[in-house]
């Protein structure tokens, strides 16, 4: 019996992750957005409602919502003979670096799928998730959609084709994302990033990624906290967010292994154990330092978390 209705859990991330610009991804446990979707006879995706957190900065317009065009897509590869009209509510606010619209992409593109007698593969899904990405940001990259599909730590191997590979991180990774009032759209992040470097930051930075990956495929903490360096994205988008420096200071001061901008900012992510702290006081530290700035600030302590999920209730 064919689906009507189906309502899906699409998990913020974080991207890049020090040296992994456009190649590293982890989802997060929260926050995350909802993906509501009802099969309609008139063909193609219809958005019918955006509610929740940042919603007034997204678009409708069907050929430019990062859902939207990502459940259409899946639908056009099947060949479908329906179509979907979409509900959207935010729990990720946009341009903050947390994957809005990668979540929005990934839960439009598995809720289609959903609705089909035969699930697409999750290369197909990620694919379709990327070009809902291109419609908002220009860029179809897949660090974003990656781990919102597949859940973990993902590391794009290709682009073309795409495959992604997936690594469970150590169970007590906890995650902070705090995230400043100001915004960075993710075309203009993109802007800055430089076209070429030299061989010497790039050696740098492979080492540093190839780490990065060792230690989250060993379970090591202390190696994935020390690989988290970027000589090359971070210190070109540093001026878009006011205070990055002295906040990741803050973080590391307050019990945090690691800290460094999250995807394309402005949000200021931060690895802790688990095992020796909640979180809180690394959070509360940061919060503070904005705060005392007169910058408001959202503060998610959590940890790492699956991919998109139908809900039950």
């Amino acid at each position: 019996m064919a689906i009507d209705r189906i309502k899906v859990r699409a998990p913020s991330t974080m991207a890049n992750l020090g040296p992994g610009f456009d190649v590293f991804g982890i989802a997060m446990a929260e926050p995350y957005d909802i993906i509501e979707v009802r099969r309609t006879g008139e063909k193609g995706v219809r958005v019918e409602k955006i509610e929740g957190i940042g919603a007034h900065a997204v678009t409708i317009d069907n050929s430019r919502n990062t859902a939207a065009v990502a459940a259409s897509k899946v639908l056009e590869m099947a060949k479908a003979d329906f179509g979907l009209i979409m509900n959207i509510r935010k729990g990720i606010r946009p341009a903050s670096g947390m994957g809005s619209s990668g979540a929005s992409a990934a839960g439009g593109a598995y809720a289609a799928a959903q609705m089909l007698d035969a699930m697409p593969s999750i290369q197909e899904l990620v694919y379709c998730g990327m070009k809902g990405e291109e419609a908002s940001s220009g860029s179809g990259h897949a660090d974003n959609v990656g781990p919102a599909l597949m859940g973990g730590f993902t590391i794009i191997r290709s682009y073309d084709p795409v495959e992604i590979i997936r690594v469970d991180p150590p169970k007590n990774l906890g995650l902070i994302a705090v995230l400043p009032s100001f915004a960075v759209p993710t075309k203009e992040a993109r802007k800055v990033v430089p076209k070429t470097v030299d061989m010497k930051t790039m050696v740098y930075q492979m080492g540093h990624a190839a780490s990065f990956v060792a230690g989250m495929a060993k379970g090591d903490l202390d190696l994935i906290a020390s690989s988290v360096k970027d000589a090359i994205v971070e210190p070109a988008r540093a001026p878009l967010i006011p205070h990055l420096k002295e906040a990741e200071k803050v973080a590391l001061k307050a019990g945090a292994m690691a800290s460094f901008l999250a995807g394309s900012g402005p949000t200021i992510g931060a690895f802790y154990d688990m095992n020796k702290t909640d979180g809180v006081e690394i959070a509360n530290a940061v919060q503070s330092f904005y705060e005392n700035r007169g910058i408001e600030v959202l503060c998610y302590v959590t940890t790492w978390g699956e991919g998109c999920r139908v809900e039950t209730q």
